[in-house]
């Protein structure tokens, strides 16, 4: 993890920035979670591979959501503070990503697993098939929609990975930073004060500490 600058920033400044947009965009999505349940529009806050789940289930998934977007929201605030704090203030933004990470490879096998906000394969597919009124799509049109939708999880993932490993930097250059400053702040110095010149021809035999002799 060497280097403290990443494209045209320091690597504080970059994951500062990121922590703000995920902090909006968490926020944005908390907000309109809560909007969808307190209006009952069950259509839009249950996703499609929920459509035959018990209400049970879709109160369970929705209090998971929101948990897992306000811990996401808490560890974006700490950010802010890092810089001030020190680098443990970094760590649980690291350790939430390192979760959406996994948390996005694992809905390509199970879109249960999506993260809060996120939009799986099968979802997509019934928002593209709703906006084109058909109940199925032919071959071309698969092709293309799997095509143009695998580009962006890529681009989603690799995004996600450059986000992790930008903080990680953050997290041991503030740790460098916060070490230097012991070390400085923790250092001893001596300081001694010798007579001149002058002063040392001027001092009397008597200033001399007497000599010792055996008895």
């Amino acid at each position: 993890m060497s280097g403290t600058r990443t494209l045209c920033c320091h690597v504080t400044t970059a994951t500062l920035s990121f922590a703000i947009i995920y902090l909006i965009v968490n926020v944005l999505n908390l907000v309109g979670i809560i909007l969808m349940v307190s209006l009952d529009k069950e259509a839009f806050s249950v996703p499609y591979y929920e459509s035959k789940a018990t209400r049970g289930h879709r109160v369970f998934d929705i209090s998971t959501n929101i948990l897992m977007l306000v811990m996401m929201s808490i560890s974006a605030v700490l950010v802010l503070f890092s810089k001030r704090k020190g680098p443990m203030f970094v760590l649980p933004f690291v350790l939430m990503m390192f979760v959406e990470l996994s948390l996005s490879f694992l809905s390509l096998f199970d879109g249960a697993w999506g993260l809060p906000g996120t939009t799986s394969y099968r979802d997509m597919l019934q928002a593209v098939k709703s906006q084109m009124r058909v109940d199925r799509l032919n071959e071309e049109e698969i092709g293309h929609f799997t095509m143009w939708y695998s580009v962006l999880f890529m681009v989603d993932i690799l995004l996600k990975v450059y986000v992790l490993q930008v903080s990680m930097r953050c997290f041991y250059a503030l740790k460098a930073e916060r070490m230097a400053a012991v070390i400085v702040d923790t250092g001893n110095t001596v300081t001694v004060k010798l007579p001149s010149y002058d002063e040392a021809l001027k001092m009397k035999a008597e200033d001399t500490p007497p000599t010792y002799h055996e008895a």
